[in-house]
């Protein structure tokens, strides 16, 4: 009866450490996040080194279930940002998406590179200023800009287990 009972006691333990592990839910490398804008992004307004919040737009799902739901914030850092200039050059806005933070102070080491080259008028600007004036050299390109609610596609850095 006693070795019975011990060997019901070690089972039982056996299965609750199970469950423990099998509660840990891992987000495999590579796994695609996708994220959006909260706020307009202009190339003109930012700079390098400037942090962008982000929130991830649509839920992350792994076997089935979901994982982390859609709002999750993020972080991206700016590694370009130039206004647009005379002769219709344009604006340039590039950055890479860093981290997504998950409640409970987990955090998802991401990787992407955004960018965005505004469409330039340089050959049209330069055209029409030798023949109509020469303020036509003040012609300013399209600046670098991002929409509220833009989507963007990042990727998890490594395998990531979550609770």
């Amino acid at each position: 009866m006693r070795h019975f009972l011990l060997l019901t006691l070690v089972l039982s333990s056996i299965g609750v450490f199970a469950q423990k592990d099998s509660s840990k839910i891992t987000i495999p490398e590579g796994t695609e996040v996708k994220l959006k804008t909260i706020v307009e992004l202009k190339g003109n307004e930012l700079k390098v080194g400037d942090k962008i919040n982000l929130e991830l737009a649509e839920p992350i799902i792994i076997d089935d279930n979901i994982v982390v739901r859609p709002g999750a914030k993020a972080s991206a850092t700016v590694s370009m940002a130039s206004r647009s200039k005379a002769f219709g050059k344009k604006g340039k806005l590039e950055f890479s998406i860093d981290y997504l933070y998950l409640t409970g102070g987990k955090v998802i080491k991401l990787k992407s590179t955004v960018a965005s080259n505004a469409k330039g008028r340089g050959v049209t600007t330069a055209a029409v200023s030798v023949l109509v004036t020469p303020l036509g050299l003040l012609w300013h390109g399209q600046q670098a800009k991002f929409p509220p609610g833009t989507v963007f596609a990042a990727y998890v850095d490594h395998d990531t287990v979550i609770n």
